[in-house]
């Protein structure tokens, strides 16, 4: 299976044609037919310049016109240790410029040009295609894939067999004007997986089937489903378990992987302001600044502060975390900055190197930095100034070079202004700010938070659940979320342990969750299809103020059709 992006190495380009500066476009368009190579301008075995072909056939250019007077000199290099990274990294530098990649010796081992890599990758998404039919076509499903507005676009041989019904007939059609009662136009409306299902999509002819949507991030963007004749049920229930397993099993490796190559994909979700705060993070994760991550407790910080050490130059370097409330007031010193042998009573003879000389060329992360100790305050500071402390009962100096990354879910500023955290420190923290939104801020991120803990639980306790009873999802949604991500993950292992089945039952929610005064009286009959009618008000106003009025937004939040908020609306009063 493919490792899921493409690397340099791959994309690069070898054919190359080096010339002299005195060149003539003439002679280069002799050397380089039929190959069509890029010209590499060499003067005493430096390189000074590139020119693509496109350059050298396309430009109206006399023959004796020189390669110097054409030539790129704006190119940037890559070392040899950047073969092994994503393409996609270096599209948007592409674009302005061809990228030369050299080895540790100078010898250039090929070249990348936008044309070149966009020729390329569009090669490679027709591949993918040619890919994906070849697979429809060898399994022994009927398959049927659909877009977001149910035109069908795939539909393989085994399906033109079991229905009678042509590829050519059905396909860029909507599904729906040759089938009633459709199990995949539902998943597409309702965000549900169907898992061996009896179903009668025409009459006289029975199936068991799969359904799947098909997400694009937070949406829906169609669905797939696979379908068999009933009399073989046995054998491909064990097949469907199989896969089942092994695509989760793959799922969680791609996740893992993807999450390995780019840190930040493992801070999961799409709210506009989680965005926000990425985007600052991995521009200045590639500088040595200071960064001061506030938050409630829960909300990611030190994800998004690991985030920034592995996407950094010293990922290869020490990530250490130390919680400063967690440590004594008398034995602060010690740990920050180790001590001697024989330094206090009880002290290890050999001495011991503190958390500061352990990440020394790489990151400490300073979590709940409000708690800090006034006296620590200002060691810390004289070390972030000068690079060099002493250990307790020292006398040498020891310099280091570490990168600070300090969190807080205290407002600092109030903490100054009442004399308890140094203003001078304060600033010196505080080069980049970057402040992550609590959950009930990002609400529309809770479905794919709980789905991704959902398969995460399943697997480690060896249970099969995919699905969630309405009222679940209603909860989560209303619910504030006081610990935030962290809270929710631990709601959801709880709930995992205690369901049986497939799916989650209403039941197994927490009565923490379960909101006090008017949304008490929602209880666990919280989904919009069975709650009173001043309820149902009251969450759907509370839902479109959420989202700015967005109706999509809103009715994917509540879990319904768009055609049902809008009935719900007409029917309450909702403007």
């Amino acid at each position: 299976m493919h490792k899921g992006f493409l690397t340099v190495k791959e994309m690069l380009y070898r054919d190359l044609l080096p010339v002299g500066p005195n060149s003539t476009i003439g002679e280069v368009r002799e050397k380089g037919i039929p190959n069509r190579p890029v010209v590499l301008i060499t003067e005493e075995d430096r390189l000074i310049g590139v020119l693509l072909w496109k350059e050298v056939i396309n430009r109206n250019l006399e023959s004796d016109v020189k390669v110097s007077k054409i030539m790129r000199r704006d190119f940037s290099s890559l070392d040899e240790e950047d073969l092994d990274r994503e393409i996609l990294t270096f599209l948007p530098e592409l674009r302005y410029h061809a990228l030369v990649c050299r080895n540790k010796e100078g010898k250039v081992l090929g070249v990348l040009s936008y044309d070149q890599v966009f020729h390329d990758l569009t090669l490679k998404v027709c591949e993918a295609d040619a890919r994906l039919n070849a697979v429809v076509e060898t399994v022994d499903e009927a398959i049927c894939i659909v877009d977001a507005n149910d035109t069908v676009l795939a539909w393989n041989s085994r399906a033109e067999s079991l229905y009678g019904i042509k590829a050519t007939d059905i396909l860029g059609k909507p599904i729906n004007q040759y089938f009633s009662n459709l199990v995949i136009t539902r998943i597409n409306r309702e965000w549900q997986e169907i898992r061996s299902l009896p179903h009668q999509p025409v009459e006289g002819t029975h199936v068991l089937i799969n359904a799947t949507p098909v997400r694009l991030g937070p949406k829906i963007i169609g669905g797939v489903s696979a379908e068999r004749d009933v009399t073989e049920i046995v054998q491909l229930n064990q097949k469907l378990s199989q896969a089942s397993y092994q695509v989760q099993r793959l799922e969680q490796e791609i996740i893992q992987f993807t999450a390995d190559r780019n840190p930040f994909a493992s801070i999961k979700g799409h709210h506009r302001r989680l965005m926000e705060v990425i985007n600052v993070a991995r521009k200045v994760a590639t500088t040595n600044a200071a960064v001061l991550i506030r938050g409630e407790s829960g909300t990611g910080k030190e994800l998004v502060a690991k985030a920034i050490h592995q996407t950094s130059t010293r990922n290869e370097k020490p990530f250490n975390v130390i919680n400063c409330a967690a440590i004594p007031r008398s034995l602060f010193e010690s740990e920050m900055f180790g001590y001697e042998g024989g330094a206090f009573t009880g002290a290890d003879k050999r001495g011991k190197q503190g958390i500061f000389e352990l990440s020394d060329g790489g990151t400490l992360f300073l979590d709940e930095i409000g708690e800090l100790p006034p006296e620590m305050q200002v060691k810390l500071l004289r070390v972030i100034q000068d690079g060099i402390f002493f250990r307790v009962g020292g006398s040498v100096p020891v310099k280091v070079d570490v990168r600070l990354i300090a969190a807080t879910n205290r407002y600092l500023e109030e903490m100054i202004n009442k004399g308890e955290f140094r203003e001078d420190l304060y600033y010196r923290l505080n080069v980049v700010s970057l402040e992550l939104p609590p959950l009930r801020e990002r609400r529309e991120d809770i479905p794919e938070l709980v789905y991704l803990f959902l398969q995460e639980f399943s697997q480690l306790y060896n249970k099969q659940i995919t699905k969630l009873e309405p009222g679940v999802m209603a909860t989560f949604l209303s619910y504030s979320w006081p610990g935030n991500i962290r809270q929710l993950k631990n709601v959801i292992e709880r709930m995992v342990i205690l369901s049986e089945g497939d799916t989650v039952p209403e039941s197994a929610i927490p009565d923490s969750l379960r909101v006090t005064s008017q949304q008490d009286q929602i209880g666990t009959t919280i989904g919009l299809a069975s709650v009173t009618e001043q309820t149902e008000r009251d969450l759907i106003v509370r839902t479109l103020k959420q989202v700015n009025g967005n109706r999509s937004e809103a009715a994917r939040m509540l879990g319904i059709p768009r055609s049902t908020l809008y009935y719900k609306m007409h029917q309450l009063g909702i403007m």
